[in-house]
């Protein structure tokens, strides 16, 4: 399949925060869902939210890491239609979303399961240092001793990282990604959404088909034959890369 790019929706009318479980667990169509969370997202850009935001404060991380994903995939899969309903759940339940599909030739998706495959424990500490000083490079190591609360050293150096090898290396996250979801049982009719990064990584077209090679040779054989029903690799950037089980 090509590489499609696309403009997601950006968002919507002022949202008030912070936020409750309750707001996340909203049921929403799949027209509504993603400029309801990059609206929200957008408040978090915004001081005085931007740093306690950081700090996963507010369902923060659960608006990126899981809401977002949701929307994306929502979005695209559903074809941003009103007649989808998708009701986001907190927790650590087997599901993070649940699909009520009411158009006259429902698809096979009642459930959704995420997971991001561009986030890992290094990024962690680059955002602590973010949060900390205010920028911080976007790739390489970051030092950190002593414990988070108590830091006594906390910094990176730039580098300068070979693309090639940094595709390989976001590829290799999604392989993990989704391996750490197969070791799991899931209800049947559960689309797997992974997240990963298209802002360098998968920006090019090239990039996007090597994670689309690697995924059909070695992650659709794993997935087929269970309760999985659909594949799908989604970026904040436009990615939207979809395998029917």
């Amino acid at each position: 399949m090509a590489f499609e790019p696309h403009r997601w929706p950006t968002s919507v009318s002022m949202i008030e925060s912070p936020f409750t479980q309750a707001d996340l667990e909203t049921t929403r169509t799949a027209a509504d869902l993603l400029p309801w969370v990059m609206g929200a997202l957008d408040l978090f850009r915004q001081a005085p939210l931007r740093k306690e935001a950081r700090e996963g404060k507010h369902f923060a991380g659960e608006l990126v890491d899981e809401m977002l994903p949701i929307a994306l995939f929502a979005h695209r899969y559903f074809q941003a239609s009103s007649l989808v309903n998708v009701r986001y759940v907190v927790g650590n339940q087997k599901h993070d979303a649940v699909v009520d599909d009411r158009r006259a030739s429902p698809g096979p998706v009642r459930f959704i399961e995420t997971t991001v495959a561009d986030y890992d424990y290094e990024d962690a500490k680059r955002m602590e240092l973010l949060n900390r000083d205010g920028n911080a490079p976007a790739f390489g190591g970051v030092t950190a001793k002593g414990p988070r609360h108590n830091r006594t050293e906390l910094r990176a150096e730039l580098v300068a990282v070979d693309h090639d090898v940094l595709v390989a290396e976001h590829i290799g996250r999604a392989d993990q990604a989704v391996r750490k979801k197969v070791a799991k049982q899931y209800p049947d009719g559960t689309a797997l959404v992974v997240r990963v990064s298209d802002s360098v990584p998968f920006r090019e077209s090239d990039d996007v088909e090597a994670l689309e090679d690697f995924a059909a040779r070695y992650l659709v054989p794993l997935l087929k034959g269970r309760e999985f029903c659909v594949l799908a690799f989604v970026g904040s950037a436009g990615l939207y890369l979809p395998f029917v089980l």
